[in-house]
This record gives C-alpha cells, sequence and structure tokens, in this order.
C-alpha cells in the first residue's frame, strides 16, 4: 500500500538540534567511569587537535628549621600530559516506513542507540587511559591481595575508591563482598557491594588478567564541543540518515589515584 502524502514523514520528526542536545545532555550519565572522572571543557575554542595540560609535581614535605637557619627552597615544576582530541561518531537510517507503521519510537531508540554508541566509545578510551597507570600492584584476587595492592595509595589508602573487575574475578570474591552501609556515598552506577573497604564495579571491558583500583578524580575528559547532530534525507529511497559526533580527549588525569593490578 502506497504511503499516504499527507502522513507523518520521518523528516518532520527528526529536529537535529533537538536530539543534539539531548544527547549532549545524556551523555555524560551514560559514560560508565565518568563520576571517577573530572569533566572539562577546557578544548573549547581552542585551536589544534594536541592539548597539553600540565600537573604540578609535590614540593615535598617541609624541613625542621633551627633558629636562625634558611628555610630550604625548592624549585617547583610541572610535568604536561599531552592529549590528542578524537572524534567518535556513528549514525543510522531509518525508513519512512517505520516511523508510519506507528511500531515503537524509531527517532527516540536511534537517539538512545547513538548516545550509547560515543558513551561507550568514550568509556573504552577512559580504560585505555587507566592502563598506564604508574601505581601498579600484582597478586591473587582475595581480600588480602586486594589490601595490598591498595595499600599503593599510601597514607591516603582509606581513600574512597572503586575497584574495577571482569565477570569471573568477581566470582572469585562474590563471597566476600558485602553490602553498603548507609554512609557510604555510592561513587559509581552499578556498584555490587564492596570488599577490602573498596567498592566493586564489574565490568565486562576489563580482562581478567587485570583490574584497578580507582579513586574519584583519577581520570579526565576533556569536551572539545557538544555533541552535534546531523540528518539527510535520500529522497529515492524515503529513508534519513541521522548521525552524531563528538569530539574529545580522555586521559590520566592523577597518577596517584589510580592502581592497576595485575592477577597472578
Amino acid at each position: 500500500m502506497a504511503i499516504s502524502e499527507n502522513g507523518t514523514k520521518l523528516a518532520n520528526l527528526v529536529n537535529p538540534e533537538v536530539l543534539a542536545d539531548m544527547i549532549s545532555a545524556e551523555l555524560p550519565n551514560a559514560i560508565a567511569l565518568a563520576p571517577l572522572a573530572t569533566v572539562g571543557r577546557k578544548l573549547q575554542g581552542r585551536a589544534g587537535d594536541t592539548i597539553k595540560f600540565p600537573a604540578w609535581n609535590y614540593i615535598g614535605d617541609a624541613n625542621d628549621v633551627a633558629e636562625g637557619a634558611d628555610i630550604s627552597i625548592t624549585q617547583m615544576g610541572t610535568t604536561d600530559t599531552s592529549v590528542t582530541v578524537k572524534k567518535a561518531g556513528k549514525g543510522v537510517e531509518i525508513t519512512d516506513e517505520s516511523v508510519l507503521s506507528g511500531y515503537g519510537d524509531p527517532v527516540g531508540e536511534a537517539k538512545n542507540q547513538l548516545k550509547m554508541s560515543i558513551a561507550n566509545k568514550i568509556d573504552n578510551d577512559l580504560f585505555e587511559a587507566l592502563s598506564t597507570a604508574t601505581l601498579t600492584a600484582s597478586g591473587a584476587m582475595t581480600v588480602a591481595g586486594l589490601l595490598t595492592a591498595k595499600a599503593k595509595f599510601g597514607e591516603y589508602v582509606d581513600q574512597p575508591a572503586v575497584l574495577v573487575v571482569s565477570p569471573n574475578n568477581y566470582v572469585k570474591i562474590a563471597t566476600e563482598i558485602v553490602g553498603l552501609e548507609n554512609t557510604d556515598k555510592v561513587l559509581i552506577n552499578g556498584v555490587v557491594g564492596k570488599v577490602a573497604g573498596l567498592q566493586v564495579k564489574v565490568s565486562g571491558k576489563v580482562n581478567d588478567t587485570t583490574a584497578y583500583i580507582v579513586a574519584p578524580g583519577a581520570l579526565g575528559i576533556e569536551l572539545k564541543r557538544g555533541v552535534m547532530v546531523e540528518s539527510d534525507r535520500d529522497i529515492i529511497a524515503k529513508y534519513t540518515v541521522i548521525t552524531a559526533d563528538e569530539h574529545y580527549a580522555t586521559y590520566l588525569k592523577d597518577a596517584s589515584k589510580a592502581i592497576k593490578i595485575t592477577i597472578a
């Protein structure tokens, strides 16, 4: 049966600006590791695809100073972290027939699918940044092994942090996991409890030989601009193409807040 000329066409339902605003607003919550990252917009309005972020080096603890003696002077310095801006993008095709059939909400589903596609790509890059952690430990996936690994935080060993493990490694510690207390602040979505003082997050993006202990602020996400959504019509086949892309950079913002565990 021919499509009615008076029917609602997909072109009438797609508003790229509205979709872009919706995806941009929902994207941070869709990125699994975003709660452990600092989201910035320093890249906006800056030219170039490589940006350096300076991090001040610690000058060391103060010294005892005898009466009349000079205070020791230490030169302040920085370590630059270079990050490269990436573009993540994805597109979908929706036919007019799929809208006119009245089955589901293809435009809304396209928005959700595009959002999750970009969010998962940024998550992948955040895990790649975690893999560069300079605080490292190795041992068995046990309470004792996790306590030993957590000790890499030094005097900040009791800071709130998340243990990110694979499903198989979660099984190894499942009997040791307890529920969160009323005073605990949930650090990341999907926490299944805590073990060794760490909130536990299970992720299929971690392999069985690696786990991470991550404190809030360990990671950085820099957004070059908001999500851009564009659409175009194929007037012969009568379908609409919708694409979405985001320019961003991910990096290990604070190396003192991430521990990479190699599991024996």
